[in-house]
């Protein structure tokens, strides 16, 4: 884009565009230095601007347009760090629209954050701390089913939400402490989603 097509109502339709789409739309790689062009050119001319009125029109101009340019800054930021959860996540972002800006954010901020969840979850102290909720919990559970028939389970990993064969939704999250019917039960053994916790 050249710099003198560059102008209000430009930054509006970008903002409008950005505002429109859940992922980044396509901008000009070039779009931040536009940005910072822009506004020189803008505070040039209101130095440079002798009318007190026309003065006054420039200075509104030159602030208006420094919010479009900070909220759609802020919009693609917002899209970014959504983008950097799925990936930490395992998930596939669509990232075809970032500019080599904002790929040097991506990757930056993304690297912070794999790095930190590996050492906050490599603590020996977590994995302690969650064997003692597990013993706590154990407890808590095989109060509740004493009279009953059913047994306690641990789940070893996040299972989508499904129907059991007592006609219940289920809902589980990895180290949940469940009971549930037995041809519920040996279906999850059999898929080795869950393992049976042993009442002493």
């Amino acid at each position: 884009m050249d710099i003198d097509e560059f102008n209000y109502k430009t930054l509006r339709k970008i903002q409008q565009i950005e505002e429109k789409t859940p992922a980044l739309s396509k901008i000009n790689p070039e779009l931040y230095i536009n940005f910072s062009d822009y506004i020189k050119i803008l505070n040039l001319r209101f130095k440079n601007e002798i009318n007190e009125q026309r003065k006054i029109i420039l200075k509104n101009e030159i602030n208006n347009t420094k919010k479009i340019i900070k909220n759609i800054y802020e919009q693609r930021e917002k899209k970014i760090l959504i983008a950097i959860m799925t990936k930490v996540r395992g998930g596939e972002p669509n990232l075809k629209n970032l500019v080599n800006t904002e790929k040097i954010l991506f990757e930056s901020i993304l690297e912070i954050v794999i790095r930190q969840r590996q050492q906050i979850m490599d603590k020996k102290v977590i994995k302690n701390d969650l064997v003692n909720d597990n013993k706590t919990n154990i407890k808590k559970v095989e109060k509740k089913v004493k009279n009953e028939n059913n047994k306690i389970f641990l789940v070893r990993d996040n299972i989508p939400e499904f129907i059991g064969t007592d006609a219940r939704k289920y809902n589980l999250r990895k180290d949940d402490l469940i009971t549930i019917p037995k041809n519920t039960s040996e279906l999850l053994l059999n898929k080795r989603v869950v393992k049976e916790i042993k009442k002493n």
